[in-house]
């Protein structure tokens, strides 16, 4: 998921929630063997190079940045309560137990088989893939501490995540990161025990902790700097506390969300649409901690569990073991698959239900975009929805506009079907205007804006040159890689840039970037281009695009 490079951070640390106690912080992460130095708290004046403003975006997105009052205080941090009321005869009854701010569930066998199979984690693979970081890091994202917040052109190493692989911080001796994902100005990483870091920017509570008025274990009566606790990775304590074992992180704008090896998910953060901040519930503006707040249905012998989940800028979209598709957040574009009326747009940060053509249709695979989402059902027919004002959805444009810039309810994307292509989607990552398709046999397509290479489609291709509209595509092309023995295995987009993986482990990067995300020293790349060579020392594992900086997974070869 992928994020507008506009969106600018204040660096004033994470609004602290009101009445809450001063945070302690667990041991400091050492840096080059020493722990970081400690200093009163100040916000920090850096702001983040202007990348250039680029026409086409919807007149309403993305959402302007605006000063804000104090937030509201955080579900997590209200004032502990009596866990008694009063009935009118004046007894006092106990309150019905909840876990993580739902009613506690309590959790039977699974006896039927699930439709979707809940993610289990990845078999520990030695030697630990090293972390490579590139783009713009102006505000911790890189995780390298706050001594390296420049611009990367190409990819370097992550020597922070070098030495706590060496120090046995990961979860044993030699472990590494099993996941990454990268969000607006923020990073998320999953080790190889299941613990999820964070860093980078918190004005929004996008980190999953506190990181303003933090006492400093070392120094009483002191704060801990706020660019330590954000430019260097933390573990979210709350999660270890629960003994939550992460297997998937997703992270938008401000939002961020886990799934565990037990089907659970945690989201945190906070939405925001065109006027400003929406906020995470109509509880609170801010969620500085991960909730628990998607209930799902619990029968006898058949518990409904999360799957994985996807993120756009501002919406979360989620699948179940059961197939169910559900989705959150800002919905002004039509990405939630329903109708949210701008005068109670509180409403869809309520997760709901959505339908792919009627109920009893199952979804198998989400995706979302940066204003819209997508899912694939259970005989392969491709779902999108949300913003279409560049054929972004892949449900084609039609000739009045109006009746297909926002797409409000789950409309098929024929061409990729099927039935029409012969073989099922298995992927899709979408950026600002534009989306990747993968397929079972490593083919990619891409429909949506392509002003600036964001679709990787050659001049030559007839079908592409004679495309009624200069700027965009409205129905999905292939994209030609140059080696079509060596299969796509996986993808990511940012904002106007795209990342593909191959089988061998070759990392291509396409599109148009402003502070280095594509990591070719070029800042437009019209078609496919190699960043790690299948000739190199490096294989590439995994990737994530964010706003303004790329993360990536690279294995030493044997």
């Amino acid at each position: 998921m992928s994020n507008p490079p506009l969106r600018r951070s204040t660096r004033a640390g994470s609004a602290k929630p009101e009445g809450a106690p001063v945070a302690r912080a667990a041991p400091l992460p050492a840096v080059n063997g020493k722990h970081a130095a400690a200093k009163p708290t100040k916000p920090s004046r850096r702001t983040a190079s202007q990348p250039t403003k680029r026409p086409g975006s919807p007149t309403s997105s993305p959402p302007k940045k605006r000063a804000r009052s104090a937030a509201p205080q955080s579900d997590t941090e209200d004032t502990k309560k009596s866990s008694l009321r009063k009935t009118s005869s004046g007894r006092r009854l106990a309150r019905k137990p909840t876990a993580n701010g739902l009613p506690a569930v309590a959790e039977e066998p699974q006896l039927k088989p699930y439709f979707n199979p809940i993610l289990s984690p990845p078999a520990p693979k030695q030697p630990a893939a090293q972390l490579f970081v590139w783009g713009a890091g102006n505000f911790g994202q890189f995780g390298m501490g706050p001594d390296f917040l420049g611009e990367f052109s190409s990819p370097r190493r992550n020597t922070w995540v070098d030495q706590k692989i060496s120090e046995g911080a990961f979860g044993f001796e030699g472990a590494g990161l099993e996941a990454i994902a990268a969000g607006g100005l923020h990073t998320l990483f999953i080790d190889q025990k299941g613990a999820v870091w964070s860093c980078g920017v918190n004005d929004d509570a996008a980190l999953g902790r506190i990181t303003k008025d933090v006492s400093d274990p070392q120094n009483p009566g002191s704060f801990m700097d706020v660019d330590t606790l954000t430019a260097i990775p933390h573990p979210i304590q709350s999660l270890l506390d629960e003994n939550f074992r992460a297997v998937q992180v997703t992270a938008g704008d401000s939002i961020s969300a886990a799934v565990s090896a037990d089907g659970e998910l945690r989201v945190w953060g906070s939405f925001r649409a065109a006027e400003g901040s929406l906020g995470f519930s109509s509880a609170a503006r801010h969620e500085f901690f991960p909730r628990k707040i998607l209930e799902l249905s619990h029968k006898p012998g058949d518990t409904e569990k999360v799957v994985s989940v996807a993120a756009g800028n501002n919406h979360l979209v989620v699948l179940t073991t059961h197939g169910n598709v559900f989705t959150w957040g800002t919905g002004e574009h039509g990405q939630l698959g329903r109708k949210i009326i701008d005068r109670r747009k509180i409403h869809g940060t309520v997760p709901e239900k959505i339908t792919l053509g009627n109920r009893s249709n199952r979804a198998v695979v989400i995706g979302a975009g940066n204003y819209c989402s997508y899912a694939v059902d259970e005989i392969g027919d491709v779902w999108g929805w949300g913003l279409n004002t560049m054929g972004q959805t892949g449900t084609g444009v039609s000739e009045l506009r109006s009746t297909s810039d926002e797409i409000h309810t789950p409309r098929k994307v024929h061409s990729l079907c099927k039935s029409t292509l012969g073989e099922e989607v298995v992927q899709i990552a979408g950026g600002e205007h534009h989306t990747l398709f993968l397929t079972s046999s490593g083919r990619v397509f891409a429909c949506g804006r392509c002003d600036g290479g964001q679709l990787g489609l050659a001049e030559g291709n007839p079908t592409y040159n004679s495309r009624p509209n200069p700027d965009f595509v409205a129905e999905p092309l292939e994209i030609v890689f140059d080696d079509s023995s060596d299969p796509i295995t996986s993808i990511a987009s940012g904002t106007h840039n795209n990342m593909a993986i191959t089988r061998a482990g070759v990392l291509y990067a396409w599109g148009q970037e402003s502070q280095g995300e594509l990591g070719v020293k070029e800042v437009e790349a019209k078609t496919p281009t190699v960043v790690v060579r299948r000739e190199g020392s490096f294989e590439a594992v995994a990737v994530a695009c964010g706003g303004q900086h790329s993360l990536g997974l690279f294995r030493k070869k044997a």
